[in-house]
């Protein structure tokens, strides 16, 4: 059977010092559970030695309630006994154990398999001692006490504290406050002061700082804020910032409406980036955000005093280039605005003396026209015979009047046109009007990759360009251009590190070029054809089809020396149309040969009918009308007037007079080389029987005028 009986319980409620662990210091011997089997008797109530078992501490409190629990597993020594401190197993439990005073037993369990089979020992009052070392202290009166208090642990206060003399906080110990600190008198902060946690700190008077201040994070100062000197290393908000002298080392940003006021002295803006790449980091100033970017506004109004923008660079203190204002009366100043204006009057001069000779030439087409209809060989009464004017002379001559009736029309529109391009052309400008950008360049360029980028290149020279990579090799060449001098726009710009790889290329607007030999305004030039970047020029009367391709620019410059080199100003990308007479030349050439071939063709048709015929046995009778025969029947409607020298006849032109000649004067407007010129108005005439029929009357109501001075003429007599 088991007993069990402790023969030592030795309990203290002290707390040990030793090896800084608080606890109960419990001594126990332990009886064995079962009887010691002698020789003819059983011995029972014999120690354990040197067994392992499980002790379970329990302690209550005055309302029988678990206030704490562990278990410890121990080893009995050679006699039984076990040495233990309660507490040690679960400290952290043990010490919220509340010591105020009230009854607390303490039960003792054991398990000899050291398992969770418990069986209890003893169950015993604890008893308080006045001890060396105190757990929780509840006192419901005065605690005096007169020397030194030292605490070891944490000290509590439920209610207010108060301090009549001084708190010291030594060995650089921390102080934590969870709630309010309110301090009547003067604070002295020897050392640092730090409000951690993102806490606010509220300060209601005057903050004197009498050394430096550092700020890691962001101070925000809501109202005015008045600093004689102010040094900030990390970010800072200001809502209104006034400032005479500003000095910031570091980034500053600004958020909200920013206003600089130089109070009449210059703003500047310095940085001296080391870099010269065109990435965007490497410019001093970056403007982003938003749809537009920079808006200058200048006091008062805008002329060619006024800058908005002016370039500058470290050679010299002269401007290389502005963005100036203009007003209307200063157009004159501008190279540009004369130069258009007097293009624009040459046009409509031009097309002046293009409406003077067309009405010359549509006036001698009637007096043609009017000789055309009429006969001198006329017989009055009975057997009256008329000789009738020659039908393709009338039509020949009313295809002249056709074609010079058109130059007229299209010579008045061209007035109409060129004044209206001129009216147009002020308009904008009045309407536009503002600003002119102003530069020594004076040319539109591109960045465009060598094909060998070994090969040296300078401005001025011709180079030839393939696939977009440019060479001094013209030779098959499917452009021809020039390395640009100077350009006001450069576009293309190349990777970083590769711009030498490159050349600018001039695509439109003036460039030097170089020559060899002599050059007169307004030759093109060529390249030379020995691949060396050198240019030579040909005079618009000798250009040649095979040039056309190779022609680079037109010069506005002379060179006078007949076996030397030189540049000269050529202007690129502007001629487009100096081939135009040429090309029209070849078309005309080509439709020239074409009715050639198609009148052969139908003469030999017309052999081969007859060839036929005879072949077959059948005869062949001329064709031929003799045109001036009396026995030719007259179909149109005439006039006879008795003359003093001799009868004439007047023959009304018809309308299929006008539809042959207008087939006529179609080919004689091709034949002259201006057929682009008078499509539109062709087309018109053929196509729009309103303007056809208009047109028609216009001439026959013009021509009866014609013929009505003719005949007052032949009544009297020439």
């Amino acid at each position: 059977m088991k007993n069990l009986l402790t023969s030592v319980l030795f309990f203290a409620l002290t707390f040990q010092a030793i090896a800084q662990t608080d606890g109960i210091t419990y001594q126990a011997v332990i009886i064995g559970p079962d009887a010691l089997e002698l020789p003819g008797v059983d011995s029972e109530g014999n120690y354990l030695p040197n067994a392992t078992v499980a002790i379970r501490f329990t302690i209550y409190d005055s309302g029988n309630q678990i206030e704490f629990r562990e278990v410890q597993i121990a080893d009995t020594d050679e006699f039984g006994r076990i040495n233990l401190l309660i507490g040690e197993a679960n400290h952290d439990e043990f010490t919220h154990i509340s010591w105020d005073g009230t009854p607390k037993d303490l039960e003792v369990e054991i398990d000899f398999d050291a398992g969770s089979n418990f069986e209890t020992m003893s169950r015993e009052k604890l008893t308080f001692l006045p001890y060396a070392y105190h757990r929780n202290i509840t006192a419901t009166g005065t605690l005096s006490v007169d020397d030194n208090t030292f605490l070891n642990g944490e000290l509590q206060v439920e209610g207010p504290t108060n301090l009549n003399s001084t708190l010291d906080v030594n060995n650089q110990n921390a102080t934590n406050l969870t709630g309010t600190l309110t301090v009547d008198g003067e604070t002295n902060l020897n050392n640092a002061f730090s409000v951690n946690n993102s806490s606010p700190s509220s300060l209601t008077g005057n903050l004197g700082v009498g050394g430096n201040s550092l700020l890691n994070g962001t101070l925000d100062v809501i109202g005015k804020t008045t600093l004689n000197d102010l040094e900030v290393n990390g970010q800072a908000s200001f809502a209104d910032l006034q400032a005479e002298s500003l000095v910031v080392n570091q980034n500053t940003e600004l958020y909200g409406t920013t206003l600089l006021d130089g109070m009449g002295s210059q703003i500047r803006l310095t940085s001296n980036m080391p870099n010269s790449g065109a990435e965007i980091g490497n410019h001093p100033v970056l403007i982003e955000g938003g749809k537009n970017g920079l808006a200058i506004r200048v006091n008062g109004s805008r002329n060619n005093n006024t800058n908005f923008i002016t370039f500058y660079d470290t050679t010299r203190d002269l401007s290389w280039g502005r963005i100036e204002g203009e007003t209307p009366s200063e157009y004159t100043n501008n190279a540009d605005y004369n130069f258009d204006q007097t293009s624009l009057n040459y046009d409509i001069y031009d097309a002046g003396f293009d409406v003077a000779f067309a009405a010359y030439d549509l006036a001698a087409s009637f007096v043609e026209v009017t000789t055309a209809s009429t006969s001198s060989t006329a017989c009055v009464g009975l057997g009256t015979c008329v000789t009738a004017p020659i039908p393709s002379w009338i039509v020949s001559s009313t295809a002249q009047s056709i074609a010079a009736g058109i130059q007229l029309v299209a010579a008045g529109v061209g007035v109409g046109i060129a004044a209206t391009n001129k009216s147009t052309y002020n308009t904008n400008k009045d309407t536009y009007q503002g600003v002119t950008y102003a530069s020594g360049s004076g040319d539109y360029a591109e960045y465009l990759l060598r094909e060998n980028t070994a090969e040296k290149m300078t401005y001025g020279d011709i180079v030839g360009v393939k696939g977009g990579k440019i060479s001094k090799n013209t030779i098959q060449a499917e452009r021809v251009m020039v390395v640009s001098f100077k350009p006001i726009v450069l576009g293309n710009m190349p990777q970083e590190n590769r711009e030498q790889d490159y050349e600018k290329v001039a695509f439109m607007g003036q460039v030097p070029v170089k020559v060899f030999g002599k050059v007169n305004v307004g030759d093109y030039i060529l390249p030379s054809g020995k691949n060396d970047g050198i240019g030579i020029a040909v005079s618009p009367q000798r250009i040649t089809t095979e040039q056309i391709k190779d022609i680079v620019g037109v010069a506005w410059a002379e060179n006078k020396q007949p076996f030397g080199f030189g540049f000269v100003n050529v202007a690129v990308g502007l001629n487009r149309n100096d081939t135009g007479q040429v090309v029209q030349k070849l078309e005309n050439k080509i439709q020239e040969q074409a009715n050639e071939i198609a009148d052969l063709k139908s003469q030999m048709l017309t052999v081969l009918d007859r060839l036929s015929k005879l072949e077959n046995g059948e005869s062949v009778t001329a064709s031929y009308k003799n045109e001036d025969s009396e026995e030719h029947p007259i179909h149109r409607d005439y006039e006879i007037v008795e003359s003093t020298e001799k009868d004439i006849v007047y023959f009304q032109i018809t309308v299929d007079d006008f539809e042959k000649g207008l087939v006529l004067a179609e080919q004689m407007i091709r034949d002259s080389g201006e057929y682009d010129r008078y499509k539109e108005y062709l087309d018109k005439l053929k196509n729009d029987p309103v303007f056809k029929e208009k047109f028609f009357h216009k001439m026959q109501q013009d021509l009866n005028h014609k013929i009505h001075y003719h005949k007052q003429i032949d009544k009297v007599g020439r």
